[in-house]
């Protein structure tokens, strides 16, 4: 495997491991203060780690791509079911962001964390989906 490849699947993997990390940081919290505390804990597990992650994984797939040219309808595939998976992600920085300005209105963190676990159950069937034919396909 390449060093394009292998660097590809190195910052996917990262992203994997802060996803469920996220996971977690999201499902714990039983009380209003601990749904802060996690507010604030993914507010910065997304700037510092996750945003330079995600840029990672759409550059090093950027280059796959490009070095794959001309796509066959698989690799299309598994480049549009990425893109839906990342652009869900951002969707979730978005309110993640939004949830942690208004981190002290309680209707307001609510509802902002409702709409992150919305997101990741749009995102993580695409990346799934990418994973498989990633992995399934075109890691040999």
């Amino acid at each position: 495997m390449d060093a394009w490849r292998s660097a590809h699947l190195i910052v996917l993997g990262l992203w994997g491991g802060l996803v469920a990390a996220e996971g977690v940081v999201e499902l714990a919290p039983r009380s209003d203060e601990a749904r802060r505390f996690s507010a604030e804990l993914h507010y910065w597990m997304d700037m510092l780690v996750e945003l330079p992650v995600l840029a990672a994984v759409l550059a090093t797939g950027v280059v796959l791509a490009a070095r794959a040219w001309p796509l066959s309808p698989l690799h299309w595939v598994k480049i549009a079911a990425g893109l839906v998976a990342v652009s869900a992600n951002l969707g979730c920085v978005a309110h993640v962001v939004l949830r942690r300005r208004r981190i002290g209105d309680l209707s307001q963190l609510r509802h902002h964390g409702r709409r992150v676990r919305l997101t990741a159950s749009v995102g993580l069937p695409f990346a799934a989906v990418a994973l498989y034919v990633g992995l399934a396909y075109f890691a040999r």
